[in-house]
């Protein structure tokens, strides 16, 4: 029933970790497909598993987003689920997805909330999606309240109806998949509240850069793309602002705190004024305050 996607680059442990996390599934109804982005060290599967395992390789380095494609390709499953290679399922994620098309078959996107590990500040939060009546591109242009590629399932048709992933961003390629989805006139979603991803996070992390020029680029292929109105121009500034103070607030770098303070002054939202004075005093206490906000 499900192909699950994982793309990695250089992250021969993490890989095959993850392959023996999967083994607690309680439904087995799946294959997965391990996408090597040309390691200089080519990935290796270290064992068999009561499920198959597709080993791929690129042949040149080509990102996150077409690396999924590439998977997508492979897949025999009519539904794609995705995992980066330091997350996780939860361990009902695949029955209880399958149980959800079973209850509705004219489904072709289901998602859900996720588990995240602040694994540095040793503490974990709940993501908050809204439920599939109250989605529109306004609210997704404001911000993703849908989630990630770890926390979608889709219909392999509709993937492909979509056009997969944009290889054109090398940013933010998984959030334009969302607006490309929720534009779609046959976009028909289900919404599961249940945790089902895991996804580590890992501050002061060397891959993730403050390097903001793909973002930007992506930001402005995004913006002329679906904004459209005046409402959603603003909405899309708020996120966009968002978006740029990230890399900042997972290094912790009080560049954050501009960001946060630009984000007030567009919205008046008297919490941001909050998050950028606390960014500016201690980006640490900053990333903590996701416990409760």
């Amino acid at each position: 029933m499900f192909s699950i996607i994982i793309p990695s680059y250089n992250r021969n442990l993490e890989v095959n970790r993850l392959l023996v996390s999967l083994e607690q599934q309680t439904a087995k109804n799946f294959d997965v497909i391990v996408v090597d982005d040309c390691s200089p060290n080519p990935l290796k599967i270290d064992r068999t598993f009561s499920f198959e395992v597709k080993l791929i390789r690129n042949e040149q380095n080509a990102g996150p987003a077409q690396s999924r494609n590439n998977g997508a390709k492979m897949a025999t499953g009519e539904w794609l689920l995705f995992l980066d290679d330091d997350d996780r399922f939860d361990e009902r994620k695949c029955q209880m997805i399958a149980e959800t098309i079973e209850q509705n078959s004219t489904l072709n996107f289901i998602y859900h909330p996720a588990k995240c590990e602040m694994v540095n500040e040793k503490f974990s939060y709940v993501t908050k999606p809204i439920k599939e009546q109250e989605i529109s591109l306004e609210r997704i242009l404001l911000v993703n309240k849908i989630g990630g590629m770890p926390m979608i399932a889709i219909k392999k048709d509709f993937f492909w109806q979509l056009g997969g992933l944009s290889t054109a961003l090398k940013s933010l390629e998984d959030y334009e998949f969302v607006l490309k989805a929720v534009s779609c006139p046959d976009f028909r979603p289900k919404y599961i509240d249940e945790p089902l991803s895991i996804c580590a996070f890992h501050t002061k992390r060397s891959s993730v850069s403050t390097n903001t020029e793909n973002t930007e680029k992506a930001i402005a292929m995004i913006g002329q793309q679906y904004v459209k109105t005046e409402q959603q121009a603003k909405n899309f500034a708020i996120n966009s602002l968002y978006m740029l103070a990230y890399p900042y607030a997972m290094n912790l770098s009080r560049k954050a705190g501009y960001y946060y303070f630009k984000i007030f002054m567009l919205s008046h939202n008297v919490k941001h004024l909050m998050i950028a004075i606390v960014s500016s005093i201690s980006p640490r206490l900053a990333i903590n305050l996701k416990r409760y906000i």
